[in-house]
């Protein structure tokens, strides 16, 4: 059984320091309290990632951290990506069909709208993430490829804050 984890940034401060724009906004202190609940949940529910990717932006990373730390996943490998910044469906799911076949639970740190569309695309559901939220997807499959190249829908298993 594969597992996706879909997982919007915390939330984030209005504006980011003087040069950074956008891509620099860190998590708000209440963004901060929601990663590490965001972690401290999932490893509650039992879903421990093999492997997290994450977009570059400062609040993404900043929620990775904190789900690191409240999950006790330390250690698991991750990857930070420029091309996850603000990415398309089409560009989220382009880089999960490259994760290696031995990743069962896949968890995705990223920003909206994408990763809502992505949801609702691969469950055949409409699904809206808010910030600091998760979207749990599962599917059976042998590999990442077939699983995504796959006809069929993903089933919700729910939405995690």
């Amino acid at each position: 059984m594969r597992r996706l984890i879909l997982m919007r940034h915390g939330d984030a401060e209005a504006t980011g320091p003087q040069g950074k724009g956008d891509r620099g906004r860190a998590l708000s202190r209440e963004g901060l309290g929601s990663a590490l609940r965001l972690g401290q949940e999932l490893r509650a529910r039992g879903l421990s990632p093999d492997y997290i990717l994450s977009s570059d932006a400062t609040r993404a990373l900043q929620t990775l951290e904190g789900v690191v730390r409240g999950g006790g996943f330390t250690g698991v490998p991750t990857s930070t990506l420029a091309l996850l910044y603000l990415a398309d469906p089409e560009t989220l799911l382009g880089r999960c069909h490259e994760v290696a076949d031995s990743v069962q639970t896949l968890v995705c740190i990223g920003h909206n709208p994408g990763w809502s569309d992505t949801a609702s695309l691969l469950s055949g559901n409409p699904v809206g993430l808010d910030t600091a939220e998760a979207a749990i997807l599962e599917k059976a499959g042998e590999s990442w490829t077939q699983t995504l190249s796959d006809s069929g829908l993903w089933r919700l298993k729910g939405i995690v804050p």
